[in-house]
């Protein structure tokens, strides 16, 4: 048993159930961890040789037939200097000194110990970008390409631009068209672009000299694609989120300022081409990002792992697991996003951990936990347990119709901040739908057409016009009765909230709103022909928070008082 398996083990209440649902996991993922297992075995135990270079490249293609000079170039003008070692794409070069076969056990220990990589062809989603290494790639494909919404490109070619120090563009215009218009990801790059010009005659040489002797030669133009006074936002979330997430997340997308800031988001691994296609267009102005793959890590790394996955506290309370975890969570940070670091790092709109434990590594001072469906989980199942990971963030925003923060809101007040009820805009004449049936008016919400051909939609009732809608989250006193009772007289009343039935009892006419009001009515257009119905908002004074009243706030709804 090593070290980490005795510290689980002594501090983990729940460490058998925790360590066969893990080997559960692991027994699954074997094909795939055993991929990449001699790769994570090499980057825990290998450092970064600074001399070391690293060529990769496509036998037959034009940018591999430049990658191919400028590693014989090297050999011949920097041989004494530097350890110069290949891998050609295509070819067999068995029984040649200095040169691998993909995915071969030498293979996966010089990318993990290269100083200096450079590649024609995309490295595998498991690469981890270590500190200290250079990684140059041509990315000449990508300027061929005609659709950049693809799953292969969002989730494997932006990631491996994005962890790049330097990549290649045919022309200075076309690398902005293609990097900044077309997908975008180019105002989040930090690194360079290398473009050749005219006078270039020796290429393999000028990218050689420009790699080791950081300079710029004459023949090539280094320019950068970002706008240095714009900052960096990174979110983490999910592309396959509840609706009410996701619609949460498009509001907060939609008033991020592009004058100040650039932003990538990132979702998980979608699956199939039409769900990445729909995540791509739900990012808007965002650059796309997917992951893809397994972490870099040995089968009793991700065993460890999967083992105090869900138990952050015996994660945070020893100092040398937490040290390990650490470690494992950086890899996975530099797998997905390079070394480089962001101006913050939003996580929203996951209940999933991974995503909290790259935050407690994140490369940022400012770390942002915008809160759609996390606390409200972790305050039923695990309150205690969660409590004090929570404190890796800077900030906590949980959104109005977040009603289960518990104590932990009261208790972190400066950190712990709610959303403003981010409604969508008031629509214009007839772009709202509705439909008749026997003789009531529906407005049609969430109208979307599936693979198939099948057309789905949510009808919601509207009210007739000068109704009141009347919060019932809680039982209602008998004063509040008698006051209902007497308005129901004159108007017709709507009750929405976990006691609607209690209400019903007494209010026969009443009509019973569903939750989906105020999980995702409210963040729609068609919310504006819902609420212009009601003629005021009964609350209860004796809620500590009403989210229903700010809901009716937004969008014009005053309170009316019952007495």
């Amino acid at each position: 048993m090593s070290e980490i398996e005795k510290i689980l083990e002594q501090n983990m209440e729940e460490y058998e159930s925790a360590r066969r649902r893990a080997h559960k996991l692991v027994n699954g993922y074997r094909r795939e961890i055993s991929r990449t297992c001699e790769y994570a075995e090499a980057l825990a135990k290998l450092p970064v040789n600074p001399d070391q270079i690293f060529f990769l490249w496509e036998k037959g293609s034009a940018d591999g037939e430049l990658i191919r000079e400028m590693y014989e170039y090297v050999k011949q003008t920097y041989g004494k200097k530097y350890i110069c070692i290949c891998c050609v794409k295509g070819s067999l070069p068995f029984g040649n000194a200095g040169k691998l076969t993909e995915n071969s056990t030498g293979y996966w220990r010089v990318l993990a110990s290269s100083g200096i990589i450079v590649s024609s062809v995309e490295l595998p989603a498991s690469f981890v970008k270590r500190e200290g290494q250079i990684y140059l790639n041509t990315m000449s494909k990508v300027y061929e390409k005609k659709r950049l919404d693809t799953k292969q490109f969002v989730s494997e070619t932006v990631r491996d631009m994005l962890k790049t120090d330097f990549i290649c563009a045919p022309d200075h215009q076309q690398g902005e068209e293609t990097w900044i218009q077309k997908c975008l990801a180019g105002r989040v790059y930090p690194g360079k672009v290398l473009v050749f010009e005219e006078s270039a005659r020796d290429k393999a040489a000028v990218l050689a000299r420009f790699l080791l002797e950081k300079t710029i030669p004459e023949g090539l133009e280094c320019f950068s694609l970002r706008n240095p006074e714009k900052k960096r936002l990174l979110i983490l979330g999910s592309g396959a989120g509840k609706p009410e997430v996701k619609l949460v997340v498009d509001r907060i997308l939609d008033r991020i300022d592009p004058k100040k800031y650039d932003v990538a988001f990132f979702s998980e691994d979608l699956g199939s081409e039409a769900k990445c296609k729909a995540f791509s267009a739900q990012t808007g102005k965002a650059a796309s990002l997917m992951g893809v793959g397994k972490m870099t890590v040995s089968e009793a790394e991700y065993l460890n792992y999967l083992t105090v996955e869900k138990n952050p506290e015996t994660y945070l309370g020893n100092p040398i697991l937490r040290s390990y975890i650490d470690e494992l969570a950086r890899r996975e940070w530099n797998r997905l996003f390079g070394t480089v670091s962001w101006d913050a790092v939003i996580v929203a709109g996951s209940a999933k951990y991974l995503p909290y434990y790259l935050a407690a590594k994140a490369r940022t001072k400012m770390k942002v936990l915008v809160d759609l469906d996390f606390l409200p989980y972790i305050h039923e199942k695990h309150p205690a347990r969660w409590r004090k990971a929570l404190t890796v963030f800077n900030r906590i925003y949980a959104p109005a119709d977040c009603l289960q923060l518990g104590s932990y809101g009261q208790e972190n007040r400066l950190r712990v901040m709610r959303l403003p009820v981010l409604v969508a805009e008031q629509p214009e004449g007839d772009q709202v739908e509705v439909v008749s049936y026997q003789e009531k008016e529906y407005l049609v919400c969430d109208k979307k057409k599936a693979e198939n051909g099948h057309i789905t939609m949510m009808l919601v009732r509207k009210p007739e016009p000068g109704s009141i809608l009347v919060n019932a989250d809680l039982l209602p006193a008998a004063d509040q009765k008698k006051r209902l009772e007497q308005l129901e007289k004159g108007h017709g009343l709507y009750v929405l909230g976990e006691q609607s039935s209690a209400y019903k009892s007494f209010l026969p006419r009443a009509v019973v709103l569903d939750e989906y009001v105020r999980k995702q009515l409210y963040l729609l257009p068609e919310a504006w022909g819902f609420f212009s119905g009601f003629a005021g908002y009964v609350g209860n004074a004796a809620l500590e928070e009403d989210v229903t009243e700010k809901i009716c706030k937004a969008f014009g709804v005053k309170k009316c008082l019952t007495e």
